[in-house]
C-alpha cells in the first residue's frame, strides 16, 4: 500500500470513529429505575389453629406455641440490621387470620387516641395484605401501644391518594401490652400486638370471601415505626429497597397449612 493510501484509510477511520462518538453520546440514557434488593422475599408457615389465642398482647397463650416466629425484621432500603428489633407470628382459623408482632422499645410514644390518626409517626406496628399478590386491593392496619388502630384499603399502588379508602373497617379486635409506661420517657422496654383480623373484612364490593385453603399464598408485609428522643425509624419484614412501603412486589408469602401435628391429635 502507498503511503499516500495509508494516510488516506487512516483519516477514513478516524471520520468513522469520531462519528460512532458523535451518536454514542447523543442516545439518551436509560431512565431510572426503583432500587430494588435481589434478595428473595421471606416466607412464613401459618399454621391452621384448632383453637384461638387470648387477645392481651401477652403472646403466651397456649396457642401461639406452634406458630412459626418470623426472621427478625430487618432495615427497610438495604435489609441489614435493624435499629428495633421485632418479629411476628400468625395463625389461621375459619373465622379469622391472627398476627402476633413483638417490639423492643425503650421509648413508648403514642399520644394518638383516635382511630385511624396517623399512627406511623409515632410507635406502631403495621401490616399491608395482599390476598390474591397482583399488587392490587390491598389492605393496610397499623396498631399502637395503645391499642389504636388505622385500617385503610387502596386500589392499586398508593390509588386513591392520599390514604387510600379511609372508610374501609377492618373490624379487628386488637390486644396490646405495653412494657412499660406510654409517653412517660420512663424506662420502657416495649410492647406486643396482638390482632384478629376476620376473613369477611377483606370482602371488595360485598362479595363473599372465603378462609384460605391448605396450600394458599399470600402477600403480606410487616413494619414497626419507632419515634425515639431524636429520629424516627422503621423496620419490616421484608425488604423494601426503597423509602416507601407500598411495594406490594416485595411483599413476603404467608403460605397457609394445616394444623401442626400436636393439635391434630
Amino acid at each position: 500500500m502507498s503511503p499516500r493510501l495509508m494516510r488516506s484509510t487512516r483519516i477514513v477511520a478516524s471520520v468513522v470513529l469520531v462519528s460512532m462518538a458523535a451518536c454514542t453520546s447523543d442516545v439518551a440514557p436509560a431512565p431510572p429505575t426503583e432500587q430494588t434488593p435481589v434478595a428473595t422475599v421471606p416466607r412464613l408457615a401459618v399454621v391452621q389453629t384448632m383453637r384461638s389465642p387470648r387477645l392481651d398482647g401477652s403472646l403466651d397463650d397456649p396457642a401461639w406455641a406452634v406458630a412459626q416466629v418470623s426472621d427478625p425484621f430487618v432495615e427497610t432500603r438495604k435489609g441489614g440490621v435493624a435499629g428495633i428489633r421485632a418479629s411476628a407470628k400468625l395463625l389461621w382459623d375459619a373465622q379469622h387470620l391472627y398476627v402476633g408482632v413483638d417490639v423492643s422499645d425503650a421509648l413508648l410514644r403514642a399520644s394518638d387516641r383516635k382511630h385511624d390518626s396517623h399512627l406511623w409517626k409515632q410507635d406502631c406496628v403495621e401490616l399491608m395484605l395482599d390476598p390474591d399478590g397482583n399488587g392490587k386491593d390491598y389492605f393496610e392496619i397499623q396498631v399502637s401501644p395503645r391499642g389504636v388502630v388505622f385500617d385503610t384499603r387502596y386500589d392499586a399502588r398508593r390509588v386513591p391518594k392520599p390514604f387510600g379508602h379511609l372508610d374501609w373497617d377492618s373490624r379487628i379486635r386488637v390486644g396490646v401490652l405495653p412494657r412499660g409506661e406510654i409517653d412517660d420517657r420512663g424506662a420502657d422496654t416495649g410492647y406486643a400486638v396482638e390482632l384478629a383480623i376476620p376473613w369477611h373484612a377483606f370482602s371488595l364490593d360485598g362479595k363473599p370471601v372465603r378462609p384460605p385453603a391448605i396450600g394458599d399464598e399470600w402477600r403480606v408485609n410487616l413494619y414497626v415505626m419507632d419515634l425515639g428522643e431524636t429520629r424516627q425509624q422503621a423496620a419490616a419484614w421484608s425488604v423494601l429497597g426503597t423509602g416507601d412501603f407500598h411495594v406490594p412486589s416485595r411483599f413476603g408469602i404467608l403460605a397457609f397449612e394445616g394444623p401442626a401435628d400436636e393439635e391434630a391429635h
